[in-house]
């Protein structure tokens, strides 16, 4: 039986692109308002405009600062005020700044806890302050990584958060079950296509840290997956469509690797 999300309200924080677009796409396909959240007002304005067009949904753009305490109250305000409400989130605006710990910068690893924990931290009170005022549940999921699981190398500030972001969904599902809003975390393998993180820069890092022509960077890690291929934005949206709708009323506090295998824990 398709999934359904009609009648609920979802919000997505960095959906101008990548994963993010890729969830939007997926509660709306489902039924669901969406309202595009991104600091970039024109790729959040042009994700909100596809699906309304694709789809038939009510749709909004709202630029934020997921790291301004002010902004992230102004923007769930605003999509409060303009689609009636808010039953669903989803945290997802992140970056990933990589460099050896002996080189780490510290501007760097600032701005990434700014953006993965304090950015979830923000959007995710402002989101359960509504959900809890309306008194009718809702779903809050958190965008980790399987470096949520097992750490990276040069990525100390990414792994920090990642980890991070797991242990504020068990805290918030402990805390928020009462009020019958769910919240659990999705760990992406390595999205190589569709995500913003694996840039090009990002890609050119990597093949760097191992030897290798930035063109190979794909097989390597493709290597490393049970399944033989990298996941997709796809692959997370469907999972985050599951866990928001009520087949998924039992689930809370779970953090569910989708990895192809990779780490299978």
């Amino acid at each position: 039986m398709e999934i359904r999300l009609d009648g609920r309200i979802a919000a997505v924080t960095g959906a101008g692109s990548g994963i993010g677009r890729g969830i939007a796409r997926g509660l709306a396909e489902a039924g669901a308002a969406v309202a595009v959240l991104d600091l970039r007002e024109n790729a959040a304005s042009e994700v909100a405009a596809e699906l309304a067009r694709d789809f038939g949904v009510r749709s909004l753009a709202v630029r934020v600062d997921v790291t301004q305490e002010a902004d992230v109250d102004r923007a769930i305000s605003e999509v409060v005020s303009r689609l009636g409400g808010l039953d669903i989130l989803v945290n997802n605006a992140g970056i990933a700044l990589p460099a050896p710990l002996v080189d780490f910068p510290l501007d760097a690893w600032q701005k990434t806890l700014a953006v993965n924990l304090t950015g979830y931290f923000l959007v995710g009170r402002a989101a359960a302050r509504v959900m809890v005022r309306q008194g009718r549940g809702g779903s809050i999921i958190n965008i980790s990584s399987k470096s949520g699981v097992r750490g990276s190398a040069e990525h100390s500030a990414y792994n920090a958060t990642k980890f991070g972001e797991v242990g504020l969904t068990q805290g918030w599902a402990r805390e928020l079950a009462r009020h019958g809003i769910r919240v659990n975390a999705i760990l992406p393998g390595n999205v190589l296509r569709g995500s913003g993180i694996w840039n090009e820069e990002y890609r050119a890092s990597l093949a760097r840290k191992l030897g290798i022509d930035p063109s190979e960077v794909e097989d390597y890690y493709n290597r490393q997956v049970p399944l033989g291929r990298s996941c997709t934005v796809e692959d997370v949206a469907n999972l985050a469509v599951f866990l928001v709708s009520d087949r998924a009323s039992y689930i809370t506090g779970a953090s569910i690797l989708v990895d192809g295998g990779q780490e299978m824990r």
